[in-house]
């Protein structure tokens, strides 16, 4: 579970660069032993305007395996940011935004190719626009290649971005030049959700269909009084996530919630709805309970391997999925007892070993935000990223199940989500998507925990939006046959954690996003 925190931490210290420039609100600080090649990047907005420091200071660089990497020394001016230069090819990353499609993150990796201090300076509108036509244009060939047929207009939308991005460069002014890189983003932007959503149908299509696919939300708000809830709940999944927060599932030692748990987890078993125990080991404040804050670490391990043991034990084939650890990468909201990196690795190998000693068929989630790894880009170091983290628990033969990703709205649009999605494939592992959710409004909820609605794709947030992306949104994860299950977070608008995140508005009366979400589940299993 998500507990505001979704905003990753920005860390203020001071350091200054091998040129002797002073970096402006940097992160964090690394020392330099000799002096390191500095590049400039520029950035205008879409009218013309250098982008406000503010704005530009997010950018971060990637390796060309889609890793972020820990922010070097810089210095961001309006418009201007000046870094030291990664040692190896890299890519750039900044969230932009682009008229007549939304505000999302772009990348330039110089058509597959990374940047070198040879290519600076560099104008990183026109680099975002090459960038993105190269990638949909890449996409859309190998696709062809696997017999997915894509509609005229898309291949009309990458002509329509490559004579655009032609104009740019044959433009003598920045406001021209930007308006035209802006257009072309546009063209290719929608060009790339659309081919993706074009190859998710299709293979749906030539697929057999899967009725053993697990479609499910938080189960927080069950209340034996309010048949309403429970009543559309069954109407839609067939899988529920059902809270075990330390904290609150055992306050007194030895003194477990079970009761608690059991009322809801009987109603679900009687409407053959599977329920997933969420998640067993935690360490952000909500998950640590107070008894267990100054124990040591040798004690803190005894602890969990009895509390998972007990409690998998308990429930044995009642509860057959559980998210065993949550976000255990480093993340410093969930790093109060402050764990370096080899300690949550060794207490992830004892999550995964008491909870299939409790129930030899459990199956074993490792879940995991930030799937992007922002956190590394934009955290103080040692962080890892979620990728990096479970390549660590996969070499050091950490027996899981299941890779469990959170995508709240990323900020990322639909050609990129499906970029991730096949990346972690690669793992070998199966998928769940385990929390995610947009707002319905545009509006600040003072029901929920974040408040205010995050992110913009294609117009501000209304019914209408929050249903388009579900529809994009499960259809490419339907799609692919190493996803088992969707997990949307907030069910209803009441003690929500995303604004306006719920398929019911507060009043339990179902949004435009629950009859599409219906439609769509129905047509996928007809």
């Amino acid at each position: 579970m998500s507990i505001n925190r979704r905003r990753l931490l920005q860390f203020a210290t001071g350091f200054t660069l091998a040129s002797g420039f002073t970096s402006i609100n940097p992160r964090h600080s690394l020392s330099l032993e000799v002096p390191k090649t500095n590049i400039e990047i520029r950035v205008w907005t879409a009218k013309g305007q250098p982008l406000d420091v503010k704005s530009l200071d997010q950018l971060y660089f990637l390796t060309l395996e889609d890793e972020p990497i820990s922010e070097l020394p810089r210095k961001v001016e309006s418009g201007v940011l000046l870094s030291q230069c990664p040692d190896f090819p890299f890519i750039i990353a900044l969230s932009l935004p682009v008229i007549g499609f939304g505000e999302v993150v772009l990348y330039a990796d110089n058509n597959g190719k990374g940047y070198t201090a040879a290519d600076f300076p560099l104008n990183l509108n026109l680099a975002f626009a090459e960038s993105r036509l190269h990638r949909v244009k890449t996409y859309i060939a190998q696709q062809r290649q696997q017999g997915i047929d894509f509609p005229d207009s898309i291949l009309a939308r990458l002509q329509r971005g490559q004579q655009y991005l032609n104009y740019g460069r044959n433009s003598n002014s920045i406001l021209s030049q930007v308006g035209w890189f802006n257009l072309s983003l546009v063209e290719t932007l929608w060009g790339g959700e659309i081919a993706v959503f074009t190859q998710a149908k299709q293979k749906i299509a030539q697929q057999p269909s899967r009725p053993y696919f697990l479609f499910g939300s938080n189960f927080f708000g069950y209340d034996a009084d309010n048949p309403k809830y429970t009543e559309l709940f069954s109407q839609l999944f067939n899988f529920a996530t059902i809270p075990f927060y330390w904290k609150y599932f055992e306050p007194e030692r030895g003194q477990k919630a079970f009761k608690k748990s059991d009322r809801s987890i009987d109603w679900l078993h009687s409407h053959n709805i599977t329920p997933k125990g969420h998640p067993l080991i935690y360490f952000h404040q909500a998950g640590i309970p107070n008894w267990l804050k100054d124990q040591p670490y040798s004690e803190v391990k005894q602890e969990i391997y009895n509390h998972i043991l007990e409690t998998t034990a308990y429930y044995q084939d009642r509860i057959p999925y559980y998210d065993i650890i949550n976000e255990a990468n480093n993340i410093p909201w969930a790093n109060e007892l402050k764990y370096n990196r080899e300690q949550f690795l060794e207490l992830t190998q004892i999550a995964a070993t008491a909870s299939a000693k409790g129930y030899p068929q459990v199956k074993r989630i490792i879940n995991h935000c930030c799937a992007w790894g922002e956190n590394v880009a934009y955290g103080k170091p040692p962080q890892d990223s979620p990728y990096q983290y479970l390549k660590k628990c996969i070499s050091a033969d950490i027996p899981f199940e299941i890779i469990g990703l959170q995508v709240y709205y990323p900020h990322q649009d639909m050609f990129e989500i499906n970029r991730l999605l096949e990346r972690y494939s690669n793992l070998g592992k199966p998928i769940h998507i385990t929390e995610l959710g947009v707002s319905s409004a545009a509006i600040i909820d003072e029901s929920s925990q974040l408040k205010e609605p995050r992110g913009l794709w294609h117009k501000p947030w209304s019914e209408t939006i929050q249903a388009d992306w579900i529809e994009q949104f499960y259809t490419i994860c339907y799609s692919k046959p190493y996803i088992k299950a969707i997990s949307w977070w907030d069910f209803a608008d009441k003690g929500n954690f995303w604004a306006h995140g719920g398929l019911l508005d507060s009043n339990m009366q179902p949004k435009q996003s629950f009859y599409r979400l219906s439609r769509l589940i129905r047509s996928f299993r007809d």
